[in-house]
């Protein structure tokens, strides 16, 4: 969500002046809401006129980011090595969601696990005596038993100075390695108000609200959830920066376990050496990847290190990517964001139809050789072009059944023998079956693929009534129309050619606007010759349930 869509959103009023301007306040117990009520939203003008620029200015983000004291919420993170804790914490959980939010429950308690994960993670015999930031953080916490914001000012100069000397990002200094030495002596994070070793959870809520205070972070109410906090994504390069964040472990882990270079144990070798990886293996190259994403290694380092550079151009044919100019830097980062953005664009908790449906034209694209990652895990089969057709048919099948509420619907494509379709639908006594033509180019109907058809629907029609036969390809020669007339001619069938984009479009129309729980899809709109038109489709639909 960017700054300037916030002022139509749902906010609480005291959250609308935490985030834009407030006094120092000493105690939210005396919070009255009512008094909140400012002009920064209300005045539309004022907001996106002058706000909005102000909020996004890099310097004004950087000056916050790196301010160690507690801003306004003095009295509630009187610490500012715990508000910084929690402002890391909250923003790496942050950075890595779909459009950058969370909910506020699952936030607080993700960051209350981040924190747990680190304290049992780090141990007196983590790091070796001669580790420059042990005795950094040692020296921090002896004096005055914490850190102060002039000791973490001091520590983040050295940080500046250490990785402006440093070869490489993967010697480079940051908060989250300073943070894991606290842990290993016992500091992390600073507890005041638990016996637990992690900070109480309304200490998270407080921080985040001093996240509000700084504007770095909003809360607003959406149809589905209350309190969801998200990253404004103007903010998004700058807090990456911060971070030093490039993608989630999960996704790069699906990265190496996706990408054929990477099946090469020459080249984990190489990365083992180049960056000084450690960790047991025992020969597998599994374990090799898993080593290399625990160590810490930057993706844009570790691809530039050990991939050479036409293997980069394969990458970036291979799954479409927007790197024209084919630089190096330029193709590490596009094969960084997709497969950071391929995770993100649905949600864990969503069906795999959200994932069929997202990459819906890509596994109809006969000229996509590799599986989208989001899909990775969702079919086994020995190769990427098996696993591509065997998807095409799975998303088919998966979309008319679960958006398209076709509980009639059988997939008879894999494992199937005799002469069947891709898959069939019944619908009041009426049949339609269908074929999935995956193809690089335009799929041309030919007198082959005719032929099959015709045998499909005689089989077929021999128990049943069908009614339409849909074959489904990423395109269609101009001659395909044609070949699809004279077959209907022989079959006495509708025979429709259904565009991959058209039928995804056809998808989220229905889903978006027809969809319900006892509401099909009516099969009837499928009647009709040549190419499927899906705005005429969707005038039947507004006709139909006006």
């Amino acid at each position: 969500m960017e700054l300037r869509d916030l002022i139509d959103k749902d906010w609480n009023s005291y959250e609308r002046k935490r985030f834009i301007k407030d006094d120092t306040k000493t105690k939210t117990d005396a919070f009255d809401p009512a008094e909140f009520k400012h002009d920064g939203f209300d005045d539309r003008e004022a907001y996106l006129e002058t706000y909005v620029p102000a909020l996004a200015e890099e310097e004004r983000l950087r000056a916050e980011l790196n301010d160690f004291t507690p801003p306004r919420l003095s009295a509630i993170n009187d610490s500012p090595y715990q508000a910084l804790v929690i402002r890391f914490g909250v923003l790496r959980q942050l950075i890595q969601q779909p459009d950058y939010s969370m909910p506020k429950p699952q936030l607080l308690d993700a960051v209350q696990a981040w924190q747990r994960d680190i304290v049992e993670s780090f141990d007196e015999d983590a790091f070796p005596e001669t580790d420059d930031l042990i005795h950094l953080a040692k020296a921090g916490v002896d004096y005055n038993n914490d850190l102060d914001d002039s000791e973490l000012h001091m520590i983040y100069s050295y940080f500046e100075l250490h990785n402006r000397a440093a070869d490489s990002k993967h010697e480079y200094y940051t908060w989250l390695d300073f943070f894991k030495r606290l842990a290993s002596i016992g500091r992390f994070p600073k507890v005041s108000r638990s016996d637990s070793p992690e900070h109480a959870r309304d200490t998270i809520e407080k921080g985040m609200w001093s996240l509000q205070e700084q504007a770095l972070v909003y809360e607003v109410n959406d149809d589905s959830q209350s309190e969801l906090v998200g990253i404004p994504e103007d903010y998004i390069p700058v807090i990456q920066d911060w971070l030093y964040y490039e993608m989630s472990d999960d996704n790069y882990l699906q990265m190496l376990d996706t990408l054929d270079v990477f099946d090469r144990q020459e080249v984990l070798i190489q990365a083992r050496e180049m960056f000084g990886v450690t960790g047991k293996n025992y020969g597998k190259n599994q374990n090799r990847r898993e080593n290399i994403v625990d160590a810490g290694v930057f993706p844009s380092e570790l691809l530039k290190g050990v991939v050479e550079k036409e293997e980069l151009k394969q990458i970036v044919d291979r799954y479409g990517l927007d790197a024209h100019k084919r630089r190096t830097d330029e193709m590490v980062t596009a094969i960084i964001e997709y497969f950071e953005q391929s995770q993100k664009s649905v949600d864990d908790s969503e069906p795999e139809v959200d994932l069929y449906l997202e990459a819906f034209e890509d596994i109809a694209d006969g000229s996509v050789t590799q599986v989208p990652p989001q899909l990775q895990d969702l079919v086994d089969a020995d190769n990427a072009e098996e696993k591509l057709d065997i998807l095409f048919e799975d998303a088919t099948g998966e979309i008319f059944r679960e958006i398209f509420n076709l509980q009639g619907t059988n997939q008879l494509g894999q494992g199937a023998s005799g002469v069947v379709a891709d898959g069939e639908i019944e619908q009041d006594g009426k049949w339609l079956l269908w074929d999935n033509k995956r193809r690089r180019q335009q799929f041309r109907l030919g007198s082959d693929a005719r032929s099959k058809i015709k045998n499909y629907i005689d089989t077929k029609d021999q128990q049943h009534d069908v009614e339409w036969f849909l074959i489904i390809a990423p395109d269609f020669t101009d001659q395909a129309a044609t070949n699809a007339t004279q077959l209907e001619m022989q079959v006495g069938k509708d025979i429709r050619l259904v565009r991959a984009a058209d039928f995804k479009q056809l998808a989220e129309l229905w889903r978006d606007e027809y969809a319900d729980e006892d509401r099909e899809l009516p099969l009837s709109i499928f009647y009709g010759s040549e190419v499927f038109d899906v705005d005429a489709a969707t005038a039947l639909l507004k006709t139909e349930f006006a």
